[in-house]
């Protein structure tokens, strides 16, 4: 397994987040195999589906990819958050892919799945009060 990441395919794009993406997206589907059946790769889901980034085409099982820089901490940012609770309790939950990277060495540090059946929405305290 190659752990580098491809910088150069991050030309042409001005934000940091889209940057990112674009590498640790390509990294995962060159790189991955589906944890569930086991066949030898996963394939991209059209970009903009909401909490779906891999699908494997033998299974139909679905992963979603959350990249960090750095070390995971205990919160992984989501930018639409009802969008990712709606998936966590749906009929059609994902597994997630959790990366972290070095972007000065452009290189993967780790990966870790959680698999959907460890996720569940969690009651905020506004909602219990």
């Amino acid at each position: 397994m190659n752990i580098r990441l491809d910088k150069s395919l991050s030309r042409g794009y001005s934000s940091r987040s889209q940057r990112v993406r674009v590498i640790t997206e390509d990294w995962v589907y060159r790189n991955m195999y589906c944890p569930r059946c086991g066949f030898s790769h996963i394939e991209r889901f059209e970009n903009n589906r909401p909490a779906a980034d891999f699908f494997c085409p033998n299974c139909g099982n679905q992963y979603e990819l959350k990249s960090k820089r750095g070390k995971l901490g205990n919160k992984i940012t989501d930018g639409a958050y009802d969008t990712m609770i709606d998936r966590i309790i749906g009929s059609e939950n994902p597994d997630f892919f959790f990366l972290t990277y070095s972007e000065t060495e452009h290189r993967v540090n780790n990966l870790i799945l959680i698999l959907k059946h460890f996720l569940s929405r969690i009651s905020s305290k506004k909602e219990n009060l």
